[in-house]
């Protein structure tokens, strides 16, 4: 579907299906197993629910992002990355067969996470979707325009981030004071790195706040991990 956006990407021109090194056909082929394979693996070795939240992911992120939102709005990246956001669901429901409060703030998180994320580094390539004609945030608005919408989706992250103080299990809080700490200096350090692209937004604090945004969310849920399933 992205081939041709991906022949006018310098990062993106190298790809198997726009060399043509794997047929179009055959990607599709093979995509179609592994959609089809995942879901009879989740309904077998898990369940129905966390079958159909995969291929709900999938679908949105091929009808939703893809085609209906990515060449036409820059809000393609806030609204279509609820598609990266899918799979916390996908394993709470693998687990417990349910969608638990919790389950939608891991959705929540991601959800908020991602438009610091992406737009962090469609800064750094701005130049390859201006010469694809994608419509990401800093062609369309520029570049004072997207660091202000990193900073506001940094402040809603690190909301969000909070929920789970106010959840209650069966026995207690769903978690404690280590994941309390954790979030508190996760948070400020994407807050400080969010700042200091507002302050100045050039490549290497784009750079450097596109790198810490995967190492926020990924020790942002190991703390949680480490520190939650008390009272669940």
């Amino acid at each position: 579907l992205e081939r041709d956006l991906d022949l006018a990407m310098g990062r993106t021109a190298g790809r198997p299906t726009v060399t043509e090194t794997v047929p179009a056909r055959s990607a599709l082929q093979f995509a179609l197993v592994l959609m089809v394979g995942s879901f009879g693996i989740l309904w077998g070795i898990a369940n129905l629910l966390s079958a159909m939240l995969a291929l709900a992911g999938l679908a949105f992120y091929v009808i939703v992002y893809t085609l209906l939102l990515k060449r036409r709005t820059w809000t393609n990246i806030v609204i279509g990355g609820a598609a990266g956001a899918f799979p916390p669901l996908v394993g709470w429901a693998a687990v417990t067969g349910d969608l638990s409060p919790l389950a939608w703030v891991l959705f929540g998180i991601i959800f908020l996470w991602t438009p610091v994320h992406f737009w962090a580094l469609a800064l750094l390539i701005k130049e390859d979707y201006a010469r694809a004609g994608v419509p990401m945030l800093p062609v369309i608005r520029g570049e004072r325009a997207t660091v202000v919408q990193i900073g506001y989706y940094a402040v809603l992250t690190a909301a969000i981030s909070a929920m789970p103080l106010m959840l209650h299990g069966r026995s207690g809080p769903v978690v404690g004071w280590f994941y309390v700490a954790a979030a508190v200096l996760l948070n400020g350090m994407l807050l400080f790195r969010s700042l200091k692209l507002y302050q100045q937004p050039d490549r290497p604090l784009a750079r450097s706040l596109f790198k810490y945004s995967m190492v926020y969310l990924a020790l942002l849920f190991l703390a949680m991990a480490l520190d939650g399933t008390r009272g669940l």
